[in-house]
């Protein structure tokens, strides 16, 4: 069932579609990348001492006699699908070693020290004031016929805000690492850029954010050897307002041309604008919605282009807030919730509670779509529908219709949701999924920033000039 929303007369209807060609022409990056050449070979040093230097190797030099240590360490890695965490070759050929109790170290490379992580932080989040850090969580080896379906991150921690792929300069064929967000596609082919580059240890890396479904194309030869750096978010810096480019600008020109407009929702009402990006069970949505400020912590965990669009209401003098709904697919409903559920109401959540009426009296729901008003928001681009989710992709060959051009699937599966239902190297905790939009709160006329002056009301008089 559609979700109800507010009537519109034609001249609203024209604002409205004004406004979502500017949200439209903000540009923000969803992944950044660059190259570097460390003074020295990038090296594995593992617990017992033994080093593995990554380099090119000549051509027709056997890579997994140089590289042995390393392969005799690893273990075949694992993907998240639902709750479970699954190994099938299908969806993931690879091997991997996790850092986690320092079962190995990297020697000449550091992503702080190397300056990447300032580049990413300029690229990814500019708007925020505190360094990324970024911690060594693995090392993956693709060999032949190794790749790895589309797929999300799994989130870890509030703070996450993506990944680091850095590639040393291993010799190996195809293998592309191939990002997909709302119908565009980036790919990095990093085994021909090895092939082809003059200094033989230059480095690869690509930085992405966590909800950005990623895939590795099948290697052909070789063996594909990646770093994997988590990404998280600085904390306890002052926080300052946050800039804005020229296109946020002309979207905060066009709210106020709406605002001016007095054709335009002259009650008042929401506007919704459903977000572009997903996002963990961050702490700072979690246990209420507050308006978002323009030096709260809040608007600074947005990503990319939903930040943009609360930034430019923000500055019209209006009042933004991150909602989250629940689609719960099996009964084909969908809720408006109070806020993003915590890790406790999760829990209570499991295969035997699908009923609607259990979901209401477990979550925080705020209001239903079958209510009188539905949820009362005038959608500035078209809002999510419980069917209207990418369909997902299996490994026997459905058809893949990631490309929408609307923002992308507006879900959360315990904080992400991948177009296939894959996740990196773990499962997620329900089977339920979320989206969010952000809610901007238009005054009706003569409140707060559509206050109108009385000369302003007057129209001019003819004949009279100034």
């Amino acid at each position: 069932m559609p979700h109800r929303i507010p009537q519109v007369s034609a001249h609203q209807q024209a604002v409205i579609e004004e406004l979502s060609n500017l949200v439209h022409g903000i540009s923000a990056p969803f992944v950044c990348s660059g190259t570097l050449v460390p003074e020295a070979p990038v090296t594995l040093r593992f617990k017992d001492g033994v080093q593995v230097p990554i380099t090119r190797l000549e051509r027709g030099t056997d890579p997994h006699t140089a590289l042995e240590p390393l392969l005799a360490r690893c273990l075949p890695a694992p993907f998240g699908k639902g709750r479970k965490t699954l190994y099938n070759r299908r969806v993931r050929d690879a091997l991997h070693l996790k850092a986690e109790g320092g079962a190995f170290t990297v020697l000449n490379f550091d992503p702080a020290a190397s300056g990447v992580l300032e580049v990413v932080r300029q690229q990814l989040c500019p708007g925020d004031p505190t360094a990324l850090t970024a911690v060594l969580y693995n090392v993956n080896v693709y060999g032949t016929e190794g790749h790895f379906e589309p797929h999300k991150d799994t989130p870890r921690g509030s703070q996450m805000l993506g990944t680091l792929v850095v590639c040393p300069p291993s010799r190996f064929f195809n293998g592309q690492l191939v990002l997909t967000h709302r119908g565009a596609h980036k790919v990095f082919d990093w085994g021909r850029d090895i092939s082809e580059q003059a200094e033989p240890s230059r480095i690869h890396w690509a930085a992405f954010f966590g909800d950005v479904d990623h895939a590795i194309d099948k290697v052909w030869m070789g063996l594909r050897v990646t770093l994997t750096y988590l990404l998280y978010r600085g904390e306890g810096a002052i926080i300052a307002p946050m800039p804005s480019g020229a296109a946020t600008e002309r979207l905060h020109q066009g709210v106020e041309r709406a605002l001016a407009d007095r054709q335009f929702l002259p009650r008042g009402g929401v506007l919704g604008f459903p977000c572009f990006h997903m996002y963990s069970h961050e702490a700072a949505f979690r246990r209420s919605l507050p308006p978002l400020t323009q030096t709260g912590a809040a608007l600074h965990r947005l990503k990319g282009r939903d930040q943009e669009v609360a930034v430019a209401a923000l500055r019209a003098g209006l009042a933004v807030s991150l909602q989250p709904y629940l689609i719960e697919l099996c009964a084909d409903e969908t809720w408006q919730l109070k806020r993003f559920p915590t890790e406790e109401e999760q829990d209570l959540l499991d295969e035997r509670l699908l009923d609607p009426w259990v979901l209401e009296k477990a979550l925080p729901i705020a209001a239903h779509e079958d209510a009188p008003r539905g949820f009362g928001v005038t959608w500035v681009i078209s809002q999510p529908e419980f069917n209207g989710p990418v369909k997902p992709r299996t490994v026997e060959g459905d058809a893949d219709s990631s490309s929408s051009e609307e923002p992308v699937v507006q879900l959360f599966h315990s904080g992400a949701y991948s177009a296939t239902g894959y996740f990196g190297n773990e499962g997620g905790e329900t089977d339920f999924y979320l989206y969010a939009a952000l809610h901007v709160v238009i005054p009706p006329l003569g409140k707060g920033p559509r206050q109108v002056t009385r000369a302003a009301r007057k129209p001019a008089r003819a004949g009279k000039h100034s």
